[in-house]
Parts: C-alpha cells; structure tokens; sequence
C-alpha cells in the first residue's frame, strides 16, 4: 500500500509536470552521451614523456607484451621485405630450338646463294645476296672477297651454333623496368624451379646481346665481313627465352610483405621494463606505451565491467553538480533550458577533448588514441567557464570547470596532471572574466589563460621531475592552439542564446548602450524616471558587488525597470516638475483610480519589455521591483476619505506581483524604494537617510516582500550599510552634517 501511494503521489505531482519530465530527460540524456564518450578512458598509468626520468616505482611485466612497430617502422620492414623479392623471369625452353633452326636457315641461304653467284645464274644470285632479307646491314659479296669454296661457312655455322647456346643459357630478356633494380634475379623454369642469378649473368636488352656477340666473336679467328655476317645471322635468329612476369612478381613481393610481423620484441613475464629513477628514451618509451595498449585491450575484454563502471563514475560527478546547483542556484535546476545549455556544453567539451587525444593517431592514419596525451591540451576546455561566467555567474563557472577537469581526468585514467592544469587555467579564466563590462576584457583573458596554461604546467612538471629539464617546447604551441580555438567557440554564444533562449552577458552589455529605443523613449518622454533609474541601477550594482550577484544584470535590469513609465510619465511626480506641470492629474481622479494608474505602469512595461523583446531575466525585473506592496499614498487618502481604519478593497491599492525570487530583484525592490523615498525628503541629513533606509527595509521585510529571496541576516545588514553609504555620497550636497564641537 505504501509503495502503491508513493508511485501515485510521484505520478500526481512529478510525472504529471511536463518541465520534471524534461528535466529528467535531459539528465538522463547527458549521463547516456556522457557513458558513450568516456566508454573508453585512456590508460596513463604507465605513460611518461620521452626524455625524462621515470620517477615511478620499477615496472615489472605481470604478462607477456608484444611490443610493436611504429606504422612507419612497419612500412619500412614491409617496403624491405618487397625489395628481397626479385624481378621474377620465365624461361621459354621453345625458343632455343626455334633460334637454332633459324640460324641454320640463315646459312643454309647464304650458301645456296654464293654457289648461285658463282654459277650461270650470277646476275640473279648477285640480286638475291645484296638484298638478303636475312642480313639487318645488307652486305655487298664479292666473291673474291669471300674465301674459295663454302667450307667456310660450316665454320661460321658451327660457331654461331655455340655462340647461341651460349646465348640461350645465359637468357636474353626485354629491358626490366626501372624499379626493378636489384641485384639478382629470379629465373623460373618450366618445371616451376626458381633460380636466383646475377643480374648481369642475364643479357637484358640489345645492347646486352650485341656487346655479348662482340666479346663471343672477337677470339674467333674471322675476317672482318665474316664476322659481320654471323654477328648479323645471330642478332637475326636470337629472341627473348625470359619473360618478365609483373604479376608473379608483385603477388611474391606483397606475399612477403604479410609475413613481416607487427611485433617489434617481446616483454616476457617477470621482466623489468624500466627502473625507477632510468631515463625514458625512445626504447622504453615504446615499452611503456606497449603497456598502455595492453592495459587498454585487457581494459576492452571486460567492457561490459568497465562501462558499469564508467556509467557509476558519471553518475557520481553529475549528482555532485545537480546537488550543487539545487543547492545554491535553484533557478538553474528548475529551469529545463539553463540545465540543459550547462549539460550541452559540458558534453561538446568532454567530446573535444576525446577527439584531441586522437589527434596523432588520426594524423598517422591510424584512428587510434595517441599516447601522447599532451595533445588533450587541444582541446579549448575553458569555454566551459567562460560560457557560464557570460551565461550565469563566476560561482557556476568555477564549479563547471571542476567538472571539466574531473571529466578529463576519467578519460585519462589518473589524469591528474590534466586536472590540475585545466583547474588553474579555468579558474583564471573565471577571475578575469568576473568584471565583464567591454569585450576587450575577453582578449586579455584570453591571454591570462595561456598563462595559466602554461605556468601551472611548469609548476607541475617541477614538481613531477624536480628540475625542468626535458619539457617539449611544443606543449607550449597546442596551449596558443587552445587558445586560438577559444576564440572561435567564444563567437558561439549567440547561437547557445537563440537555442537554449537563455541570455548572455555579452547581450546585458548590449542593453548597456543608452541608445536602445526603450532608454530613449524613457528619456525623452520621462526624463525624471530616467535619472531615477540611471540612480537605481548604480545603487543596486554597488549593494550587489558587497553581497555577491550578478552586478552586470541587475545594473542592466535597473535602467529598464520603469520604462512603463513612458507611455503616461506624467502619472509619476518626478516628471511632473520636469514637464513644467502645474496641474496635478491625480487631482481629477479618485484613490483608486489614481492607484490602478500607478500599478499599471508595471504590466505596460512588461508588455514593452516582450514588443522589443528584452530578455526573460529583464522582465522579471519589471514585475518584481514592486512586489506586492501597496501604492501607500493613495491607499492613505483613501482611508482618509472614507474614514475607515482597514478597507475591504484593500487589495485594489496592490501591485499584482510577483515577489522578487533572487537577490538581484530584492535588491534592485529596495534600492527602488530608497531612491524615491529619499528625493521626497524636503531636507536632508546623515541620521534621516540613515533612519528612512531602515524604515524601509524593515517595512519590506514585515509585509513579506522578501520571504522568496534567498536574502540572509547577513545581507540584509550589509545592503542597509551600503545603502546609506551610496545616498549619503549621491546626495552628499544636500545632507546637512551634524556640527563637530571641539573640546576647548
């Protein structure tokens, strides 16, 4: 039963307001992106820079490690290994034969042609021999040039015969192409043998063959044209017995190439891999980071273990934060557009930084997260503050920015040089930022941040190594990087406004400018209301710069909290002596009719503030400044009039509300009721301001105007003292000072 009335009472009062629902999904929507970005935290333990000293205690393998080859290491074996592999050539075992015969047909020709020119038939023969086919330089015979007989050429046949087994052994092939460059080659035979010869044991070209037929026929005792005619029957009857095989040859080459194995060395069980206090040079730093992949793929086995696990560790933080802000910034807790711009950018910061831890990988081509987590410096995570200081206040901003820096060290897994730098880089950056007022002050933060960047590295690598030896200068340049990058995220908070419709203070600072149509309105027409806002807004900034709040908004919310006053200024008496009025308005109308005058100027100003669309947080301004208090004039010479003590109708001399909810609208409520009060005084002195602010206070605090506000003892007290403080000083010349006797 009591379970059963629990779910009734959360659905009545819970499940039923769409905002809970919202809210509800939006947190539940940040842990599950949240789970999914960090699913896969980066293992630190063993990291360590090169160049340094492993100040650690001394690592021993509990496992055996594979190291492995850098990618361009791996290349370079695979690119070795391809090299090994020679130009594959096939024999031809036809072709052999088929030269043989053709050099026997070619003197076979030649002597059937001298018997023809030395027989009947010389003039034919004579043609025949002169423009022998077979000859590449046709050679004139002259048959007294040749010697008697053909003996002779049986000679040339028997030598050319042995000159082409020759040629035939030692293989002739077409030029290989220039890649092809090595040293020997692989000659295959038709029984699918290979052999591995010289380069130059093979005759590649014709070049080749001719200076091979040279050195073949120059010891041969041969006349000049005797030899010209073998090395021309020769060079005629030769083909190519190799063929290079381009395919044969790539498929061994990448064959080979597989068989190049990843691992560089392997860390056996129990063996050292570095000494506390050794120096990490490039062969333990591979070793360190073997470790670190086999953490991460130990860490990939039970991923069902490590998501809990990392789910359970958001959820944590996020508690943390939804505690903090139910705590100390309930508008934001409630508030379904707040909470969710604050989750949004938290979320695109988390995944900034998992994306810069991948740099190096990406750029190797690799896709994997990058040892070198320097590269998470990448990452412009001080958005997150600068987004909350210009969005909410500088409380917000340094707790987000914790978070931040909590979220960065989950993914790096004990990452506490990151959370240390990201802090102090964030909290200057929340520092510099806590007066904005002109948009320059954003560039000098920007330079702040690299300085805090990089000092509190410095600080944290002396206090790491002991000296600062050994720090990559180029840390330096992705800080410059992260801050050319803020610059950039800086311009998106015009589009957080129009998405989230949550307004920042670079607009408030906007509303600043006098120019704005409803400020020029209010000056022209009710010049009086104007100076009296002009006052107000310095008032309650300087009360809210001593108890703490957003004085950039309330100062921007003073200048607009009467500008319903425009549409009938002359209502009101500060403009009526402004006018050169002489006649009363009130004077015609009745007690009520004069109070709904005056309480309207609240809901026309609202309905202003919405036709020029000023920002929510100005509006609330505007309906709270009075709260629910009465128009006490009138509702005076109403009892006057009808000779009553508490009328029923009392609640017609009321302004409509709503109470003030924060310390600005309280604030900007009294610092109103003080400024006017005090123009009414006919004379002035310390002890009148003095006393009328304490009346007014009190009378605010009794009627319940500030029972909303989150207003403590403490502020109160603080805001009466600041309050005298800034009307003793705006009216300074008009107070009288009691007189100082002296002693005589």
């Amino acid at each position: 039963m009591e379970l059963k009335r629990t779910i009734r009472v959360l659905y009545l009062r819970k499940l039923r307001d769409r905002e809970y629902v919202l809210r509800a999904l939006i947190i539940l929507g940040f842990l599950a992106l949240m789970t999914l970005i960090l699913k896969d935290p980066l293992p630190s333990k063993y990291h360590a820079e090169r160049g340094t000293l492993w100040d650690k205690e001394t690592v021993v393998a509990s496992t055996d490690v594979d190291v492995l080859k850098s990618v361009q290491q791996l290349e370079e074996d695979k690119q070795k290994a391809r090299q090994a592999i020679y130009p594959i050539l096939v024999r031809d075992t036809a072709v052999k034969r088929q030269s043989g015969r053709q050099l026997i047909a070619y003197f076979e020709e030649l002597e059937r042609n001298l018997q023809l020119l030395r027989g009947n038939g010389e003039a034919t023969a004579k043609t025949n021999v002169l423009n022998n086919y077979f000859l590449k330089d046709p050679i004139a015979l002259d048959p007294s040039a040749l010697p008697p007989g053909v003996s002779w050429i049986a000679r040339l046949r028997v030598s050319g015969q042995v000159i082409l087994n020759e040629v035939n052994r030692m293989g002739y092939c077409a030029p290989l192409p220039r890649a092809d460059s090595q040293e020997y080659l692989a000659v295959r035979t038709a029984a699918a043998q290979e052999l591995h010869v010289p380069r130059g044991a093979v005759l590649l070209g014709e070049t080749a063959l001719i200076e091979k037929l040279r050195k073949e026929i120059g010891p041969l005792s041969l006349s000049e044209r005797e030899g010209k005619i073998l090395q021309s029957f020769l060079l005629r009857s030769v083909s190519y017995n190799l063929r290079h095989d381009p395919v044969a040859t790539e498929a061994a080459r990448e064959e080979q190439a597989a068989w190049v194995s990843e691992v560089r060395e392997t860390i056996r069980t129990g063996e050292v891999v570095v000494e506390k206090g050794a120096f990490v040079d490039e062969q333990i730093g591979d070793r360190l980071d073997a470790l670190v992949q086999a953490e991460a793929s130990r860490r990939g086995t039970s991923s069902q273990g490590s998501l809990i696990g990392s789910f359970l560790l958001i959820c944590t933080l996020t508690l943390l934060m939804l505690t903090f802000l139910r705590v100390n910034r309930p508008r934001i807790f409630f508030s379904s557009q707040k909470l969710a711009l604050l989750m949004t950018t938290i979320l695109l910061v988390v995944a900034a930084l998992v994306v810069a831890t991948k740099i190096s990988g990406l750029l190797e081509g690799t896709g994997r997260p990058s040892l070198d987590l320097a590269f998470i410096f990448l990452a412009p995570a001080c958005i997150v503050p600068i987004f909350m200081n210009n969005f909410f206040d500088h409380r917000v901003a340094f707790f987000t920015n914790l978070m931040v820096a909590f979220f960065g060290a989950i993914l790096l897994h004990q990452g506490l040089e990151y959370a240390f730098v990201q802090l102090a880089a964030g909290t200057v950056a929340v520092y510099s930022l806590r007066r904005l007022r002109k948009r320059e002050v954003f560039f000098y933060t920007l330079g702040f941040i690299f300085l805090g960047y990089a000092l509190s590295y410095l600080v944290f690598w002396l206090f790491v190594n002991g000296n600062l030896k050994g720090i990559n200068p180029t840390i330096f340049l992705l800080f410059g990087v992260n801050v050319l990058l803020t610059v950039i995220g800086y311009n998106l908070i015009y589009l957080f406004e129009q998405v989230f419709r949550v307004t920042s203070d670079l607009t408030y600072l906007e509303l600043l400018d006098t120019n704005h149509p409803l400020l020029k309105e209010l000056a022209k027409k009710a010049p009086g209301t104007f100076q009296h806002s002009l006052q107000v807004a310095n008032i309650a900034e300087a009360v809210v710069n001593e108890i703490g709040g957003n004085a950039l908004l309330i100062h921007v919310g003073a200048l607009y909290h009467d500008i319903g006053k425009s549409l009938f200024p002359r209502y009101f008496v500060e403009n009526m002596q402004d006018e050169g009025q002489r006649e009363n308005p009130h004077d015609k109308l009745s007690c009520q009719e004069s109070a709904d005058a005056i309480i309207s100027h609240v809901a026309k100003g609202v309905a202003l503030a919405h036709r020029y669309h000023l920002p929510r947080e100005l509006v609330h301004f505007i309906e709270t400044h009075h709260g629910t208090t009465r128009v006490e004039f009138f509702y005076r010479k109403h009892l006057k009039e009808k000779n009553c003590r508490m009328p029923e109708d009392e609640d017609l001399f009321r302004y409509h509300g709503p109470l003030p909810f924060s310390k600005e609208t309280a604030v900007l409520m009294l610092a109103d009721s003080v400024e006017a009060a005090t123009r009414s005084l006919k004379s002035l002195s310390l002890d009148k301001v003095g006393k009328l602010v304490d009346d007014i206070v009190d009378q605010k605090i009794s009627d319940n105007q500030l029972v909303n506000s989150p207003l403590t003892f403490r502020d109160i007290s603080t805001i009466r003292e600041v309050l005298k403080r800034q009307m003793a000083t705006i009216y300074h010349g008009r107070i009288e000072y009691p007189q100082i006797t002296t002693t005589p």
